[in-house]
């Protein structure tokens, strides 16, 4: 009886100091700064660049594409150019992107 429980302690010992070690259950987040966050991070930024709609909300603080067309080139300008671009180059794959994303996310966790 003594040896069967000395070593469910051992047992219990471990798997405490495993538990332990791995900073389970103290409430951490498992997130590091890794390859896969870091894609994540660039994929979400790109969609939040796509998702900024021209009539409800660019017109109205003054970044619309059209009525910028006749001003001279300054950084504004070439930003206004980078999201009508994203916004039309970057429509399906970004889409395609966040699909494999959820997908991957949904398989692997």
């Amino acid at each position: 009886g003594g040896l069967h429980q000395r070593g469910r302690r051992r047992g219990r010992a471990l798997g405490a100091l495993r538990v332990a070690s791995t900073g389970e259950g103290r409430g951490r987040s498992t997130m590091g700064l890794s390859l896969g966050s870091l894609l994540l991070s660039c994929i979400l930024f790109l969609n939040g660049f796509a998702v900024l709609n021209e009539e409800r909300f660019l017109k109205r603080v003054g970044w619309g594409y059209e009525e910028n067309l006749s001003e001279p080139p300054s950084f504004k300008k070439q930003l206004i150019n980078l999201l009508y671009a994203s916004r039309v180059l970057l429509t399906w794959p970004l889409l395609i992107l966040n699909l494999l994303t959820i997908l991957l996310k949904l398989l692997v966790g």
